[in-house]
């Protein structure tokens, strides 16, 4: 069965669900806590399940903070498998290096979204 790609606008991230990842894109300038990780992962249980494998893809286009501290929350969530990093500037790859240390995932950083995605349905298949 198919599933059908779903967008979320949320105050602070826009979600794009596809059968195989997940795109978020927080917005300029946010601040993301853990609180407002939560709400994303409702919104992915919902979709997802608790079985169905996917990918959490941080398309980075934009600035914004986030403790990575709240990254080790994401260990409980078996069927998130593996987290992809998308940044295109020197500085935020730098930023991303530091931040895949706290990952509980499998955790990958690329250039492109394209590339991205190409792991993430490479990865989610595999399994």
């Amino acid at each position: 069965m198919a599933v059908a790609v779903k967008e979320y606008e949320l105050s602070f991230t826009k979600l794009t669900c596809s059968k195989n990842y997940v795109i978020s894109e927080v917005k300029e300038g946010c601040y993301l806590t853990r609180e407002l990780f939560d709400e994303v992962l409702l919104i992915l249980e919902e979709y997802y399940g608790r079985s169905k494998p996917y990918i959490y893809i941080s398309n980075r286009k934009y600035d914004f903070n986030v403790n990575p501290i709240d990254y080790l929350n994401c260990s409980g969530i078996d069927n998130m498998i593996g987290v992809a990093l998308v940044t295109e500037t020197a500085s935020k790859m730098q930023t991303a290096n530091f931040e895949k240390n706290f990952m509980t995932k499998k955790t990958q950083i690329f250039g492109t979204l394209k590339e991205a995605i190409d792991w993430a349905n490479t990865f989610v298949e595999a399994q």
